[in-house]
């Protein structure tokens, strides 16, 4: 699976690195690459699971990235629980 998303600005050089740690970190991250003004993050679906969903969901919304690349996920079953309007993500996957 890949996701195509449009970073904001970095507050600082630590900043961006930490965000890159993060994504790297993830273990349901495989890679990512620079296209244009976006960022392809490669995501393999075996490895995605509740908590390294939660984790990217996290460090998106902690970066301002909006997280609607994701919403096709909450059609699958085993991730149902994206679309629960509770969440404190829920307003940016559906914009």
């Amino acid at each position: 699976m890949k996701l195509m998303i449009d970073l904001n600005s970095f507050y600082s050089a630590g900043d961006e690195r930490r965000f890159f740690e993060g994504l790297g970190d993830n273990p349901a991250v495989s890679g990512y690459r620079g296209i244009a003004h976006q960022l392809q993050v490669s995501i393999v679906q075996k490895h995605l699971n509740h908590d390294t969903l939660r984790e990217l969901i996290a460090l998106f919304y902690r970066y301002q990235i909006p997280i609607a690349p994701l919403a096709p996920l909450a059609e699958n079953k085993r991730f149902a629980w994206l679309a629960d309007e509770r969440w404190y993500w829920h307003q940016s996957m559906i914009t």
